[in-house]
């Protein structure tokens, strides 16, 4: 494995969630920061050996032309396919190029504006679409939703069934493209509009997440296993947290990780206080995918310490990312919502002031996360003196071990169209 490989990109990834609101793919933006020292055959080697069958499906969008042509020449990886601008499938020369790469094992996917391909209903290669859509096609899209007072719409839907959609920015559209129109996925989630519909409501626990627990302490799990879907939910960690800090356990104590709480609580009155907890969940599937995505960022943190770190350390660095968004989830300020736990200062000055050795996992972190500002993601690790090789590696092992539980199993159908 290259050194210079991992430390001359710059790597961000976006989800890609299916109808069941299960994390079905990952999109993985790479970027490189210095084209000379970048070769695809050792990046393809990186992820094959990283990338295992069980992850997540992986659409590795390379930011440069000459890096997706090297690539589409190399061996390809399993679980793996390759983003293609549109305008190769157009031209003679590049079509015969992505034909040799489907026939050598390779799965595409074409990537394109909504507007330009909508009346091309014949995809060279049979392959799946990334499509972007403008406001005009939103809008378009949501008109023909079935209505109460319309229940056979006016006009049939733009949207295709079987591809993937990007910048559905409202539940409504995520909704119509997943549940009506039939689509593969859509990349990213409108986690803003889904939580202003709970704005006069602090959302319940993930019902999912509770009886998972539930289940493993009747199978008498392991505190690791019943610890591990504790995590699944940010806001059944907090409540977990207040629990065993309240008076009924002796007050305050500074109780920083999870496996502390649970210790404390012991796994009958976990039971107990789960089956309270199971009465008021949020069965709304939509929550779903705004939880899983603080689970990854969370994840992430924790996987840009030093791998031989201290298991109190990572449990700690994951308790602070889980509750960096937890104002948005639950509607109250965040220094009030931590303020009513003995947390460590480490934790709050992450948090509250930006500062302390946990700031700069969760600012890499949440600069992986935002591939549409890639860009900024040198500068962010140079300004915490983390190297780039470090941040993709912490990356790659993050994504490789994502597992999604959920209300159904994510579909295995390959990205063909």
């Amino acid at each position: 494995m290259s050194h210079t490989v991992l430390d001359s990109v710059a790597m961000a990834y976006q989800p890609v969630w299916n109808r069941h609101r299960l994390l079905a793919a990952v999109r993985l933006t790479v970027l490189p920061t210095d084209p000379t020292s970048v070769d695809a055959a050792h990046l393809m080697q990186v992820l094959g050996d990283d990338w295992p069958v069980a992850a997540p499906m992986l659409i590795l969008a390379l930011e440069s032309p000459a890096l997706l042509h090297q690539a589409l020449r190399c061996a390809p990886v399993p679980n793996t396919c390759l983003e293609v601008p549109s305008a190769l499938f157009g031209r003679p020369e590049s079509l015969a190029l992505l034909s040799q790469a489907v026939q050598h094992g390779h799965q595409l996917i074409r990537r394109a504006d909504f507007a330009e391909v909508r009346h091309q209903y014949n995809v060279p290669l049979d392959v799946r679409s990334l499509l972007h859509l403008d406001a005009a096609d939103a809008l378009e899209a949501l008109q023909s939703r079935p209505t109460a007072a319309a229940p056979v719409p006016p006009r049939p839907s733009p949207i295709r069934s079987g591809q993937i959609y990007r910048n559905a920015c409202s539940r409504a559209l995520a909704d119509h493209c997943l549940d009506e129109a039939g689509a593969w996925g859509v990349l990213g989630w409108p986690d803003d509009d889904v939580l202003h519909a709970t704005r006069h409501r602090a959302p319940g626990c993930d019902p999912v997440a509770i009886a998972l627990i539930r289940q493993a302490l009747e199978n008498d799990a392991s505190i690791e296993r019943v610890e591990r879907y504790v995590r699944q939910d940010p806001v059944l960690a907090y409540r977990l947290l207040l629990r065993v800090n309240s008076a009924l356990y002796g007050g305050r104590h500074e109780i920083g990780a999870l496996r502390h709480a649970i210790m404390m609580l012991g796994f009958s009155a976990l039971d107990r206080w789960l089956a309270e907890q199971q009465a008021g969940a949020d069965e709304d599937m939509a929550l779903h995918p705004v939880r899983y995505g603080r689970v990854m960022q969370a994840r992430l943190a924790q996987h840009l310490l030093d791998p031989g770190s201290d298991e109190a350390l990572r449990a700690e660095v994951y308790t602070t990312a889980i509750f960096g968004q937890l104002d948005r989830l639950l509607h109250e300020p965040l220094a009030q919502l931590i303020g009513h736990l003995p947390l460590s200062p480490r934790v709050a000055d992450a948090l509250l002031s930006h500062m302390g050795p946990y700031h700069p996992l969760l600012d890499i972190a949440r600069a992986q996360g935002d591939a549409d500002r890639i860009d900024r993601l040198q500068g962010i690790c140079e300004q915490h003196e983390v190297s780039l090789e470090h941040a993709n590696r912490g990356l790659l092992r993050m994504l490789a071990t994502s597992r999604d539980h959920g209300l159904a199993p994510a579909p295995a159908a390959p990205l063909r169209g």
